[in-house]
């Protein structure tokens, strides 16, 4: 994995330093009946989604160009931060880096702060392929959520995914939220607000090993089967793995420039929306089934497997029950939207899925 991976990286330095030369505005090429398409995001290539934009959706869009039109198209693929980083993608799909990027939400969360929606519903459904039923659910009624990416960041939203359940990987072991006071746990971002009792400390995928080895960090928020793949464990030398059901969120975003867009023909584009469409189900299925394969792994490498008692998820949730509120009436008061009634909505079908939370959150 190393030596494809350092070709990959190798690869996208190179196409980076022809990007800078040729403009980044012109990223897609037609050339008479043939269209380039660069796409890209900052996490590396064995990570699920990204994964599945590569070995998934790219080859089905190419298959079903070349059957379906007149054209041929092909991808230009950058990935591991070598055009673009995890906390800039956005900006990338913007400035016409890429032509469609992969990209995890929670890196954005002021630009794309409506659409971490999940993240702040803690003790959410833990089954991604529930969870992503429900956010697209959202999504389609309420275009609000979506509303900046198109007028403020030019791209459109093609495709959601996720990773799936969060738990904890901690060097100690605990077993109520309180055991957590004084111990460094690293986050993403918009679910620091978890880090009840102990002291949140933010995190990407790239940074998070070299955290815990170096001790920035005693413990990660992350899924059990990323944990493994980054050899966190390693940097935790074993410790515990505590399935917590902070939930799976769907905090994966396929998006694609608006100028882009512009330029393709009718019917390749079409095919390409509902390829991305056909991404979200199929890579999110994959992420789910690798939650159960994390934990088996972890456990062979020697790590403590155990879940986390009701009455201590409770307890815990009880703590964050006036947060998803809070944070509802901010995202109103900043971007101008009803998130209070996107909020009550992404509850009631995450109810009417058959999950039941810990606690009931009131949105006023």
């Amino acid at each position: 994995m190393r030596r494809s991976i350092k070709k990959f990286v190798t690869f996208g330095v190179v196409a980076g330093v022809a990007m800078s030369i040729g403009g980044a505005a012109n990223a897609v090429s037609i050339k008479g009946n043939e269209i380039t398409l660069r796409m890209g995001s900052g996490h590396p290539p064995f990570i699920t989604y990204v994964k599945e934009m590569s070995k998934y959706f790219a080859p089905r869009v190419v298959a079903r160009v070349a059957k379906e039109t007149k054209y041929k198209i092909s991808f230009k693929e950058h990935y591991a931060g070598t055009v673009v980083k995890v906390s800039d993608t956005l900006e990338g799909v913007q400035d016409g880096r890429l032509d469609i990027g992969g990209w995890c939400v929670c890196f954005d969360d002021d630009k794309a702060m409506a659409l971490n929606l999940s993240y702040f519903v803690p003790f959410g459904e833990p089954n991604g392929n529930k969870a992503i039923k429900v956010m697209r659910r959202v999504v389609d009624e309420f275009p609000g959520l979506t509303r900046d990416l198109e007028k403020r960041y030019k791209q459109k939203l093609i495709g959601l995914s996720g990773f799936n359940n969060y738990g904890l990987l901690t060097a100690f072991e605990w077993n109520n939220f309180w055991d957590l006071k004084g111990h460094k746990i690293l986050a993403a971002g918009p679910n620091l607000p978890w880090v009840k009792g102990g002291i949140p400390v933010r995190t990407t995928i790239p940074t998070a090993a070299q955290q815990l080895q170096t001790g920035v960090g005693e413990g990660i928020v992350l899924f059990p089967d990323t944990d493994f793949k980054l050899k966190l464990h390693e940097a935790t030398k074993g410790g515990v793995y505590t399935v917590t059901d902070f939930g799976s969120t769907v905090q994966i975003a396929l998006t694609m420039n608006l100028r882009a867009r512009k330029k393709l023909p009718k019917d390749v584009l079409k095919i390409i929306d509902e390829e991305a469409r056909n991404f979200e189900t199929h890579s999110i299925a994959t992420s789910a089934s690798e939650h159960d394969w994390g934990l088996d792994k972890l456990k062979g490498a020697g790590v403590k497997i155990k879940r986390i008692d009701a009455t201590a998820k409770a307890a815990w949730a009880y703590e964050l029950k006036d947060w998803p509120n809070e944070r509802a009436q901010a995202i109103k008061k900043r971007k101008k939207i009803d998130m209070p009634k996107i909020m009550r909505a992404f509850i009631k079908y995450t109810e009417e899925a058959g999950h039941k939370f810990p606690v009931k959150y009131e949105i006023k």
